[in-house]
């Protein structure tokens, strides 16, 4: 059994009639991947550990883990596997859907699995640019204590998120303001090819003047 370990493949062509499931981990603690590796192999299942995020979008409600295929696959075998593994791990189920070119790209014979994580509890990146604005490039970074800064200057504040809504906030002592962003998980176009994103949009008003970078959005877009 071929395993691989990835940060970023994600439009993938078959190379064999053996199935592949790329399998994105990243919201699992180290006792619980250990437990999927371990049933993984026991299934003689050919995988590839991914740790990308998991797209909002396929993060569900339902206790249940998306696995998305191509439509010409339809190998009840290993969906059966597939869904004795995410049993074991606690979950109700498998919600499979069949790839319809949003999000992660995989073609025949290539499967992806996503484990959800805690819709309120969501890893984001230490690090967001700015997009879709009208100043000069600017990056913003998110410590884990809960507050930010812009880099390179002495400007930062307060941050929250509940998913899919990230919020900052700002006080310079004379009086206080915020901007509310919402987040995606897309696949943008680089010069090096398709790499998936996450983009926060704002949602509020885009007239901040004593707090310009408050009227762009965020971005990150992630490299192999």
């Amino acid at each position: 059994m071929k395993v691989w370990s990835v940060a970023g493949c994600l439009l993938l062509s078959a190379c064999s009639t053996v199935p592949v499931v790329h399998v994105f981990h990243s919201s699992l603690d180290d006792t619980q991947q250990k437990i999927l590796v371990s049933q993984l192999e026991q299934a003689d299942i050919n995988y590839v550990l991914n740790d990308l995020p998991v797209p909002v979008e396929y993060t569900s409600d339902n206790n249940t883990v998306r696995l998305n295929r191509f439509p010409a696959d339809q190998n009840e075998a290993l969906l059966s596997q597939l869904a004795e593994v995410v049993h074991v791990l606690g979950y109700s189920g498998l919600d499979v859907q069949d790839f319809n070119g949003e999000y992660h790209r995989f073609s025949e014979g290539n499967y992806g699995l996503y484990f959800p994580g805690d819709r309120s509890q969501v890893r984001l990146p230490d690090v967001l640019h700015s997009h879709n604005c009208a100043m000069d490039p600017f990056k913003i970074e998110l410590n884990t204590s809960g507050e930010w800064s812009l880099t390179g200057t002495v400007t930062k504040g307060q941050w929250q998120y509940i998913d899919p809504y990230l919020t900052l906030m700002w006080n310079d002592g004379r009086g206080a303001m915020q901007q509310a962003y919402q987040m995606t998980s897309h696949i943008v176009q680089t010069r090096f090819g398709e790499k998936p994103a996450l983009t926060f949009e704002v949602m509020g008003h885009r007239s901040y003047a004593a707090l310009p970078i408050f009227n762009c959005d965020l971005q990150v877009i992630f490299a192999e």
